[in-house]
């Protein structure tokens, strides 16, 4: 009995992490603001911005593939994540369809009620929260137009029609592509827009790998291979090795890891082997970080602390700080974040996920990671190769 309800919760657990992580667009000179609070976003008493909040939002959509919610809006008008505990209340959705989404081909009927409760949600935010985000937006530019054949390509070539909990596909490419373009100005932000087209982590594949060669035409050879091996570090990197090492050389041997030459892994898509040099290793790992913004708890982090997305992006992060290689601007502190759970969404699934030991969660989240990879023959051996 006890070796089955191990195998049940490590299915259930596996599952909803393998499946949840593939939540998987849109500057010429952008403009941010430093630091800013989430109270500092206030309008002055006498003033009132919704006229030209919705003037701007529509605007935006007209020339763009997806939207942008609220916390989206937050992230890339602050640069980085924070914690929203007091600003929105987060309800079960009755409407949300797992069938509709990437998680539709999970069979696993546990795992699959585990899922409806943890992502299947609705967030309901405070009039205040609203208009104050939206204001911030407002001094964040819109980003550039895209290339017409590159969007083409990507709309009849190519499947972006699932969903997720947040809304579209497209809605997450456009978060990543946005925050990109205005964060980490200097590398183009296409490569977030296409992240996930060779492969996310449920083993969907939003393109054929027939199609590699016209993809490559539309894109620069930085462009592509960053987007060829975006799949394969986000595995690397969640699965536990790499991160591990990468961290210990962090901590105990800096000067080893300043002398890493390249890294060597294999494509997701057909197993090719990949071959990168330092810099373009640790540029991706920016694309990481940003990638996983997308994917933290909305509120009450301290709470939510074993939420496994939010430890590999604190992972991440912390690598990318203490290796003084954070290209990108990220403003994160852990510490700031809330205990409360005030307008926390709360089911059976999501209580009893709470009570698991932390370490035993992550075990689970990285194991099932691999197996995600082994079911389509993908190695997740790698190298590190120092001078």
């Amino acid at each position: 009995m006890k070796d089955y309800q191990s195998l049940a919760l490590g299915s259930v657990l596996g599952c909803a992490v393998g499946a949840y992580m593939t939540f998987n667009l849109f500057s010429e000179e952008n403009v941010h603001s430093d630091n800013i609070e989430l109270e500092r976003l206030l309008l002055p008493s006498n003033q009132n911005g919704s006229e030209k909040v919705e003037k701007k939002t529509k605007e935006v959509l007209k020339e763009s593939k997806g939207s942008l919610d609220l916390r989206r809006k937050a992230y890339i008008s602050r640069g980085g994540c924070f914690d929203l505990c007091g600003h929105v209340v987060i309800h079960g959705n009755a409407d949300f369809d797992l069938n509709k989404t990437i998680f539709a081909s999970i069979d696993d009927q546990v795992a699959r009620r585990f899922l409806r409760d943890r992502v299947g949600v609705s967030f309901f935010w405070t009039e205040q929260a609203h208009e104050r985000i939206n204001t911030a937006f407002l001094r964040v530019p819109k980003a550039p137009n895209h290339d017409k054949a590159l969007i083409e390509f990507m709309e009849t070539k190519c499947d972006f029609n699932a969903e997720h909990a947040d809304g579209s596909f497209w809605d997450h490419l456009r978060f990543c592509y946005e925050y990109s373009a205005a964060h980490m100005k200097d590398k183009s932000p296409r490569v977030l827009l296409l992240h996930s087209i060779m492969g996310v982590g449920t083993n969907m594949f939003p393109m054929t790998k027939d199609r590699i060669p016209e993809l490559r035409s539309l894109l620069t050879e930085f462009e592509f291979d960053q987007i060829a091996m975006f799949p394969t570090v986000l595995r690397l990197m969640s699965s536990g090795e790499m991160m591990d090492e990468l961290l210990e050389l962090a901590k105990f041997n800096p000067a080893k890891l300043d002398k890493l030459k390249k890294v060597v892994c294999y494509r997701v898509i057909d197993n090719e082997r990949i071959e990168m040099d330092a810099e373009a290793f640790w540029t991706q790992l920016n694309f990481q970080a940003m990638h996983l913004l997308d994917f933290l708890p909305l509120a009450s982090w301290k709470a939510n602390k074993e939420d496994g997305f939010l430890r590999n992006f604190s992972l991440i992060y912390d690598l990318l700080t203490k290796a003084n290689k954070l290209m990108c601007k990220i403003d994160f502190e852990i510490n700031e974040a809330e205990s409360c759970r005030a307008g926390q969404h709360k089911t059976l699934a999501t209580e009893v996920f709470k009570l698991i030991p932390p370490k035993y969660i992550w075990k689970l989240q990285r194991k099932n990671i691999k197996l995600m990879s082994r079911k389509i023959n993908h190695s997740l051996s790698y190298e590190l190769h120092f001078e």
